[in-house]
């Protein structure tokens, strides 16, 4: 082989070498971002993220200065871009600086991250957000003004008012955050600077906040406002509590609560309260409720009366499931009324709760039954097609003097899947799936034509079983 051959062979190999060398050229990490928090406890573990990117996508490692003099090492490598998350106590006060290096594969080093300051301590709380409530009062009415704060370490603190002419009590402990409330009733005329300070656990105080400016004048033309937003819960599945919304401007003395059962045509006091809620037992009864706002000067009583009556639908002609083709009976959970629904498609599965059925093809009975809608695409000869029936069961009400009693308490082994409308008037209690009440009366069945005659009510309250009506 000549040497001229020999030398453009190893030219050419060189060059080829140039080439792949040049398919991957290694650059270092990205610094690492520092997150976590700037403030701690001494003693305290906080957690701190470390995310750097590798431009050749290696896997990347870190080293972590955490700026009091700990001895650290390099992480096990971690995909290019994902967190590193690290945990560090530091025991002693002062102000620390975080930072980081990342490296990859290859042992490439990237520049150090910026510092992420730490400042370690007991800390009070920030001074409270300047005082919210009434700014044009008269005397001898409660009002009430609400702060906040944010505790630089989370820890929960208690609020002291300035009222302009006196100091008020500390109040309890809140968390962090959360708004606390207190009241006054101003007697003199004149203007007040109404402030707030937080005070935490250790006893750290935080400064004042900005202060409100309160004018007391005779002039001022209102001296308090009715409850608002009255909505029944139920306590529990015979007992009532009511929820309302104060008066936007002014704090009462109390709230009285009236009830008047159904039927009755007056209100009668059911107790007082200073909270915006009430809890009534009604004693198996039925009714409306109002609220009154009393103040100094005056009595304000709500316009809403929400009521514990159940919604009645009157007599409705329901076909048994092979009679005709409105077969299925439900409840609209917004207004209580019921329809009635064609069992033969799927979009009525949401709907029905309940349907008459004498468990065999045809109608002819003898007996028809209130059955669950779940098992309705089991029922023979119906042709209910399969979908999200509802899950409704029922009970007898042998056990009750009048259709009027609260209703059985749900129990599985109390309620059934299906009930026999026989004897006539027959009364059955239903509770649905998702926690409503209903009473079904049915007052006639003919087998002839495959119907049955019923009437129902339905209680809009859920889980609460009170049926008067």
């Amino acid at each position: 082989m000549s040497g001229y051959f020999r030398l453009s062979m190893f030219a050419l190999v060189m060059a080829l070498v140039g080439v792949v060398g040049c398919g991957k050229k290694n650059a270092a990490p990205v610094p690492p971002d520092v997150s976590g928090p700037s403030v701690g406890k001494p003693g305290a573990t906080l957690a701190f993220g470390f995310t750097s990117t590798d431009p050749n996508h290696d896997e990347v490692s870190y080293l972590v200065d955490w700026g009091d003099g700990t001895p650290t090492a390099w992480s096990p490598p971690r995909p290019s871009g994902e967190q590193f998350a690290q945990y560090h106590v530091y025991p002693e006060s002062g102000r620390y600086f975080v930072k980081a290096l990342a490296r990859d594969n290859d042992q490439m080093e990237s520049p150090w991250s910026d510092s992420h300051p730490v400042s370690i301590g007991f800390f009070p709380p920030n001074a409270p957000f300047r005082p919210s409530g009434t700014s044009a009062c008269v005397p001898g009415i409660v009002y009430a003004y609400k702060t906040k704060t944010i505790h630089p370490l989370g820890d929960s603190v208690a609020f002291q008012f300035w009222w302009g002419d006196s100091l008020g009590d500390w109040g309890p402990m809140v968390d962090s955050g959360e708004s606390y409330q207190s009241s006054r009733v101003f007697e003199t005329l004149g203007v007040y600077r109404v402030a707030a300070r937080a005070r935490d656990a250790r006893g750290l105080e935080s400064g004042w906040s900005d202060s409100l400016t309160v004018t007391v004048d005779t002039a001022q033309v209102n001296p308090g406002g009715a409850p608002r937003n009255l909505v029944l819960y139920a306590a529990t599945d015979s007992t009532v509590f009511l929820n309302w919304t104060a008066p936007s401007d002014s704090q009462p003395i109390r709230y009285v609560v009236s009830f008047r059962r159904t039927g009755s045509p007056r209100y009668d006091s059911v107790g007082s309260t200073i909270a915006p809620g009430f809890d009534h037992d009604p004693a198996g009864k039925t009714g409306r409720y109002q609220v009154t706002a009393v103040y100094g000067s005056g009595r304000f009583t709500s316009t809403e009366t929400p009521s514990t009556a159940p919604v009645g639908t009157g007599l409705l002609r329901v076909f048994e499931l092979n009679a005709g083709d409105k077969t299925g009976y439900g409840w609209d959970r917004t207004t209580g009324q019921a329809s009635l629904y064609d069992m033969t498609t799927s979009d009525s599965a949401g709907k029905v709760d309940l349907y008459v059925t004498d468990f065999a093809p045809g109608y002819a009975g003898p007996d028809y039954w209130v059955a669950n809608p779940f098992f309705a695409p089991q029922d023979p000869g119906g042709g209910v097609p399969a979908g999200a029936w509802r899950i409704v069961r029922f009970s007898g009400l042998d056990t009750l003097m009048t259709e009027n009693d609260p209703l059985p308490r749900y129990t599985q082994s109390r309620y059934r899947d299906s009930l026999v409308l026989s004897p006539l008037p027959a009364l059955v209690a239903c509770h649905t799936e998702d926690g409503y009440y209903a009473l079904i009366k049915a007052t006639a069945v003919d087998v002839d034509e495959g119907t049955a005659d019923i009437q129902t009510w339905f209680q809009l309250i859920r889980n609460l079983r009170l049926m008067e009506h």
